[in-house]
């Protein structure tokens, strides 16, 4: 039986009924099945090697600006962490597009805190995505790839601002809200630069045939044969020619040794199959073309050498082998030519692009601090296309969800086991999104694909996720933060758990603690203006953190 097809997004012109050749393109498919947890980007461009369009690129890239933000491109972190550059995620991709957009830097201008993690408190904001790095021995219980936030609510970060440099990447475009007193004046803009959101979809579960569809202008159609490209990268795939070590390979902050894990491993690869939209046929591949700078610093494509690893998802093998419609390949180009009243034969051809009826009956339940369950029913559909994906879409704050904004939501395609089960249009069904922060407004949406790539309009409503169970109070230890650099420091949670265990359990501590709250916002920008305060309040609070540690065993 052949694959199931996942049909990721569509970019492509309004959806209608089916497509109308002559004054509208030609429509394309692209097949591929990746590994879990990688960044990817697929383009066309014509035979001479000349950037046509963008088709698909995942939301960490596309939307999160993952290749552009603040701090050292090598810094030691981890992905879901607002600081150091992935410029090398897909560079390939990034260059061949020939547009450019203002390098941020930290909006922190105190030069001794351009090579750190932490220490950025005065030129940081809430942060409504990303969270702290992890430490080196939660890895081992953590993975980077789980998008798994050790401290949700209580992270805020340093935006950035824009430098006299300029970057390949588009900034994020996911930032609603903006701290006059803390965020750049530039930060309102970067949602404004970013050009992605009409081909920028959620990063796909990875293990299974997926499929993106885009329209060829029929002017570009006609014009000669295209070439598809697809370029994927996975964080820490290391084999023996790409080694790399964590405190040599990476930048260590001297001050917060103890965070931050390492990422690098073997470049981009890409799969690049050239076809002819004017025809009705299918092209494809199961070799790779090339791979990437891993700096990213040149759109360079390296041809292959024995360097790069083909098996088991690593190297060339994050795009699997796989067969359909009796073909086998890795990356696969199925054009369904000028005439869309061809029928269509060996399995191929029956894709048409059309309107999906939006869901109904949306209602959403928190069932935990960091998920809400969204009901919802598919209705009964015109079409035989099979529904393949739901995809859930959530955002902070109050400002209503829509299709005119879901670009600036972050998307998740949930795993069947976050579902109800199959999706049957005319019946309710339930998924759940995750990665949420406790005590948060969200807008949250959910639309729904079939198999062809017609995505529906979204369905939102909004909900406050309940506060978690024994989490820190957002903002306590504000001179211990100022002191250490950093909310989650090790003396600094030491004093939070000090807080929780020992004074919020009496009225004399509770006093205390609103005592606190009110006087040493002031202090603790006092003393995070200048080293020598930060370290003379080191030296005072020292003592304090190590009877804390001791009363809560974390020493």
């Amino acid at each position: 039986m052949a694959p199931v097809l996942t049909a990721l997004m569509l970019a492509a012109t309004p959806t209608g009924a089916a497509l109308a050749a002559d004054d509208e393109g030609v429509l394309v498919e692209f097949h591929f099945e990746p590994v879990a947890n990688a960044q990817m980007a697929v383009w066309l461009e014509d035979a001479d090697g000349n950037f046509v369009q963008d088709v698909f690129v995942t939301q960490a890239t596309g939307s999160l600006g993952i290749g552009n933000r603040p701090g050292r491109w090598d810094f030691l972190s981890s992905w879901r962490f607002p600081y150091g550059p992935r410029t090398g995620v897909l560079p390939v991709w990034a260059h061949a597009r020939g547009r450019t957009y203002p390098a941020l830097v930290f909006h922190d201008d105190d030069p001794s805190d351009q090579e750190s993690l932490g220490w950025h408190e005065n030129t940081s904001s809430p942060e409504p995505y990303f969270c702290r790095p992890l430490a080196d021995s939660e890895h081992q219980t953590i993975s980077t790839d789980t998008m798994t936030c050790p401290s949700p609510a209580v992270f805020q970060s340093d935006k950035g601002k824009f430098s006299d440099q300029t970057s390949v990447y588009p900034p994020r475009n996911d930032l609603t809200t903006f701290e006059d007193l803390h965020d750049s004046a530039d930060v309102p803009q970067l949602s404004e630069l970013n050009d992605l959101d009409a081909v920028t979809g959620a990063t796909p579960m990875g293990g299974r045939a997926e499929m993106v569809t885009t329209v060829v202008p029929a002017d570009v159609a006609a014009a000669g044969p295209l070439v598809a490209k697809i370029e994927i990268n996975l964080e820490h795939d290391e084999n023996p020619d790409w080694d790399f070590s964590r405190d040599t390979d990476h930048f260590v902050d001297p001050r917060l040794a103890n965070f931050g894990i390492e990422y690098l491993g073997q470049p981009s690869v890409v799969y690049s199959v050239p076809f002819d939209p004017t025809l009705a046929a299918f092209a494809g591949t199961d070799a790779y073309a090339g791979y990437g700078e891993l700096s990213g610093v040149d759109g360079t494509l390296h041809p292959p050498d024995a360097s790069i690893s083909g098996i088991d998802g690593s190297g060339s093998d994050r795009l699997g082998l796989y067969t359909l419609n009796g073909e086998t390949f890795r990356f696969g180009v199925y054009s369904h030519g000028p005439d869309a009243s061809i029928p269509p034969s060996d399995g191929w051809g029956s894709c048409r692009i059309q309107d999906l009826a939006v869901p109904t009956d949306v209602e959403l339940d928190p069932v935990d601090f960091d998920t809400v369950r969204v009901h919802f029913t598919v209705p009964e559909q015109t079409t035989d296309a099979e529904i393949t994906n739901v995809v859930l879409y959530y955002r902070q704050g109050d400002a209503t969800l829509d299709d005119d904004n879901a670009g600036s939501a972050i998307q998740q395609i949930p795993a069947p086991e976050l579902c109800s089960g199959d999706i049957v249009p005319g019946e309710p069904a339930w998924c759940e999104v995750t990665e949420l922060f406790g005590n948060y407004d969200y807008q949250i949406g959910v639309a729904y694909e079939d198999e062809c790539g017609n995505t529906s309009a979204l369905a939102a409503s909004a909900v406050t996720t309940p506060a978690q169970e024994f989490a820190q109070v957002e903002g306590f230890c504000f001179v211990a933060t100022a002191a250490w650099g950093a909310p989650w420091a090790g003396r600094v949670q030491a004093l939070r758990w000090f807080r929780d265990v020992y004074l919020k359990s009496n009225a004399m501590g509770m006093a205390f603690v609103s005592f606190y709250y009110h006087v040493s916002p002031p202090l603790a920008r006092a003393i995070a203006g200048t080293r020598l305060t930060r370290a003379v309040a080191r030296v005072v609070l020292e003592p304090v953190t190590n009877l804390a540690r001791v009363a809560t065993g974390a020493g």
